[in-house]
């Protein structure tokens, strides 16, 4: 009767959860509209750790990418202070949340100073480490004119730093449903989609190193999606500019 008491004792002690996450929203970050903002939240610790970052409070929308990851990033359009939070959830279910704040702008930053507020260095302010710089791309592709080349090969690091890549859409056309995951090979330098609705597509790219990162923003992707029966010649298709400029 003890033996079966003792290996019920150790299923239970094996069973049973640590510590519960701990979340850090990291310091916060400074600088000017339009730049790209890095969200630390990688000293935060669970158990098989899931992190959602969101904005909390801010002037305006504003986009946020790798929402989903330890570190991520937000690209604001205007000026003001903005709040970010960071759900970081273990495998029990178990949930902290953390937050910082971005200050976009001359007047956000004014206005943090003179409330005694201390904060981090965003953009540009990591010791030596040097912004690499985003170039961005797009053609149509010759099989079809609904798919679209994006390129990035052409960013480039100063400090000569391996680049991590990721494209994302910033409008699309009424009546499209492509989301990011629709962008193939989105974390790579080269990447494509294929256009559901005819019309103007943008898009944006984030170059990072590992400690900063740049955008580029192709903002004038025009697509005519040519459907089966559409009395145009597949041939001569190529050469009528279903690509206009993409800056």
């Amino acid at each position: 009767m003890f033996r079966p008491l003792l290996t019920l004792f150790a299923l239970l002690t094996a069973c049973h959860p640590g510590p519960g996450p701990n979340a850090s929203a990291g310091a916060e970050v400074v600088g000017e509209p339009g730049q790209t903002y890095l969200l630390d939240g990688s000293t935060s610790a669970a158990d098989g750790a899931q992190y959602t970052w969101t904005i909390l409070d801010g002037p305006e929308d504003a986009a946020l990418i790798d929402a989903d990851q330890a570190v991520a990033y937000l690209i604001p359009e205007a000026e003001g202070v903005y709040t970010l939070g960071l759900e970081v959830c273990d495998t029990w279910g178990r949930c902290e949340a953390a937050t910082t704040r971005a200050l976009v702008g001359a007047t956000a930053r004014k206005s943090a100073s003179k409330g005694g507020v201390s904060f981090g260095g965003g953009f540009g302010g990591l010791g030596k480490n040097q912004a690499p710089q985003a170039a961005a791309s797009a053609t149509r592709a010759f099989s079809g004119l609904s798919v679209i080349r994006l390129d990035g090969s052409a960013s480039t690091d100063p400090d000569g730093d391996a680049l991590r890549y990721r494209w994302s859409f910033t409008t699309r056309p009424a009546g499209s449903a492509l989301t990011d995951a629709d962008i193939q090979d989105n974390t790579s330098a080269l990447a494509s989609f294929k256009a559901d609705v005819s019309g103007t597509y943008g898009v944006r790219l984030v170059v990072r190193d590992g400690v900063t990162s740049d955008s580029a923003l192709l903002s004038g992707i025009v697509v005519k999606v040519v459907e089966d029966n559409d009395p145009i010649d597949d041939r001569a298709a190529p050469q009528r500019g279903a690509l206009d400029g993409a800056q």
